[in-house]
This record gives C-alpha cells, sequence and structure tokens, in this order.
C-alpha cells in the first residue's frame, strides 16, 4: 500500500534520500515522487522536461505501516514533517490503481498527444495516458502545451499538469 508524507517544497529528493537511508526495507518498499513529462519552449523550440507531480509529497510503498511509522517516529529529526500525528496519509486502493495506469511503474506521466477538431469543437486526445479521459480534463492549452486533470488522492481531489504534443498524424489525415 502506498502512504503520503508532506515536505518542504523543493526538499523532496531530501526527503526520498533520507527515507532509502534511514528506513529498513522490511518497512519501507519502496520511496518515489511522481513526475509529469512536459513540453517546454526555450530558445524558440519545444524541448521535453519532467517536473513534479505533486510538489511537497513524497509516496512510501509498505506491506507494514505499523512498523513504517515506529521507525519514522525514531528518525523524528532527520524528517522534518513529523510535528503532527496522521502525517502518513494511506493512498486508498482505487487512487493507488489510477495513478498507476496514468504513471506506470516509472511514476512518470509521459505526454499524451492529439487535435483540436475545430469543427466539432472540442478536443481529441489520440495517444497516450489521458486518451479516455477527455471528461476528466479541467483545461487543456494547445498554444502552450499542457492539461490539467482532476485526480484523487487520500480522499481528496488534486490538479496535475500534463504534458500534451500535438498529433500531426491525425492532422494530416
Amino acid at each position: 500500500m502506498w502512504y503520503v508524507l508532506e515536505c518542504r517544497r523543493g526538499r523532496e529528493e531530501r526527503m526520498l534520500d533520507a527515507c532509502r537511508r534511514q528506513l529498513s526495507h522490511e518497512a519501507l518498499e519502496d520511496a518515489f515522487v511522481f513526475r509529469c513529462e512536459r513540453f517546454w519552449r526555450s530558445d524558440g523550440a519545444w524541448r521535453r522536461v519532467e517536473r513534479d507531480m505533486f510538489p511537497g509529497y513524497v509516496f512510501l510503498q509498505s506491506a507494514r505501516p505499523d512498523m513504517l511509522l515506529e521507525e519514522l517516529d525514531q528518525y523524528r529529526e532527520v524528517f522534518h514533517i513529523l510535528a503532527e500525528p496522521g502525517y502518513m496519509i494511506p493512498v486508498y486502493e482505487e487512487e493507488e490503481a489510477s495513478l498507476r495506469e496514468l504513471c506506470g511503474a516509472r511514476h512518470v506521466l509521459p505526454v499524451s498527444y492529439g487535435y483540436r477538431d475545430r469543427e466539432a469543437g472540442r478536443d481529441c486526445i489520440t495517444r497516450g495516458p489521458l486518451k479516455g479521459r477527455e471528461k476528466r480534463l479541467l483545461r487543456l492549452d494547445w498554444h502552450r502545451r499542457f492539461a490539467q486533470i482532476e485526480v484523487s488522492l487520500a480522499r481528496r481531489k488534486a490538479v496535475i499538469w500534463a504534458g500534451i504534443g500535438l498529433d500531426e498524424e491525425a492532422l494530416s489525415v
């Protein structure tokens, strides 16, 4: 099962490193952050970059949450997020399945491709993890090459950014 720890933005990698070094393999199976691929315009060209999908959050995988919580408590000085009870928030099975489907084993949301159908007045995603999820898109900006999609995380709604690209093959047909 997955759990979420909140940390300071920009400190996610330090938190991952501390978890991997300090916690036993019996308590912690994996520690990771989610990232998304996006296009970023620089020097007149679009470049593919990776950005944090949930800034300020680290995900922990454990089959033994009691042991994980106990070990986290032992390292209060190392983990600066433990000031309040209930800091280890569970990710529910359906949320975990949805994130696995979107991001795969690498925990990276790849770019999706599509186009704007001007005649029908709708957006079409032709390939990638957002295909078939058009109704969940909150915002789509073809000019800036991003989409915003709502996902559920720890029974709360979170808005994530996803990269989109123009599907040249679909446009030429």
